[in-house]
């Protein structure tokens, strides 16, 4: 992979749970790391669930490869975000590019 087709910056956000007044806890994301990545949109498709049409969008972003990356982070690029569907893929089992396939959170069109 030619390291110039990482030209989108992006964030990643680290999972944490911070406990609530009930026993449970709440789910944050906070910033780990800048850096830059590929990003490709491999399929965007409707689904019509629960009587509503739900946008999905699935994409692959690629970066350089850390060992600190994990299945629960999510990904901001500018105003949007992306969950990932699997494990980070060490390509090539190299060290070299991570692969994260993700799912563009959507916000619900029914919001607006």
């Amino acid at each position: 992979m030619n390291p110039g087709e990482l030209n989108s910056r992006i964030s990643i956000l680290q999972e944490t749970k911070v406990p609530d007044d009930q026993g449970g806890y709440i789910v944050n994301y906070e910033l780990r790391v800048i850096l830059w990545a590929k990003i490709t949109t491999l399929t965007a498709k409707t689904i019509d669930q629960y009587e509503q049409l739900t946008p999905e969008l699935l994409h692959r972003i690629v970066i350089r490869y850390r060992r600190d990356v994990t299945v629960t982070d999510r990904i901001q690029y500018g105003d949007r975000l992306f969950e990932q569907i699997g494990p980070p893929i060490n390509e090539g089992e190299r060290n070299t590019y991570l692969r994260l396939e993700c799912q563009e959170v959507v916000a619900d069109a029914a919001s607006d």
